[in-house]
């Protein structure tokens, strides 16, 4: 947090707008240092994705594959597992009027320069759907931890009330601001390779219809 709100200290902030995660207002907060009297919201629509039974869980429980059926495969209606869980699709349903209200606030105000704090699989659903206007290109805007996007937004709407925001990526990713050592070394790739079944929760599969589907393994509490 403390690294990302340097690097906004010689930078223009109009407003800052977080998730309702603490994670994210103390992000938000270290910005906010370097800017005193700009206000500060938080909009628990821009809270992560909810994965359900896989929220903070290891990767080889089931989280890589899920990403793996968004990003790779584009089953962006896919829901993680678990209750109160979420699809890529409901994320962006509950995000982009949130996202697309801050614009036209931020516009009616004259605030040019908006920082919005927020997490890394509801960055790349927003980024998909503001830039391509499709969740099917998730999987290229990966975000790494702490990672910093600007994005150029010239219009708001369209005369049928659509989303019709013109945005333009000027840096997508960015974590130049990281000393080096700071980001986690931590290998999905790695967990990967060395997964164990003890260790796995659930899994997809398809079914002899050709449905995607999901199943609970023996270590899943269901």
């Amino acid at each position: 947090a403390e690294c990302v709100g340097r690097q906004f200290q010689d930078i223009k902030v109009d407003w800052i707008v977080t998730s309702a995660a603490q994670r994210a207002i103390e992000t938000g907060s270290a910005v906010s240092t370097h800017h005193p009297g700009v206000p500060l919201d938080s909009f628990p629509a821009l809270n992560e994705l909810e994965f359900g039974d896989l929220e903070g869980r290891h990767v080889t429980t089931g989280y890589n594959d899920l990403v793996v059926k968004w990003d790779t495969d584009h089953c962006a209606d896919l829901t993680a597992p678990g209750a109160g869980s979420e699809s890529p699709t409901a994320c962006a349903q509950r995000a982009m009027p949130c996202i697309q209200d801050i614009v036209e606030i931020a516009a009616a105000k004259g605030w040019r320069h908006v920082c919005i704090v927020a997490h890394s699989r509801l960055i790349q659903i927003v980024l998909a759907a503001m830039l391509d206007g499709s969740l099917q290109t998730m999987g290229k805007y990966k975000q790494k931890k702490a990672a910093i996007n600007t994005i150029k937004v010239s219009a708001v709407g369209d005369a049928a009330g659509q989303w019709g925001v013109s945005a333009v990526a000027l840096k997508v990713n960015s974590v130049e601001h990281m000393p080096n050592g700071v980001l986690s070394r931590v290998s999905s790739a790695g967990a990967m390779a060395n997964r164990s079944q003890k260790d796995e929760l659930v899994c997809f599969e398809v079914d002899s219809s050709g449905v995607l589907v999901l199943r609970y393994l023996s270590a899943s509490p269901h």
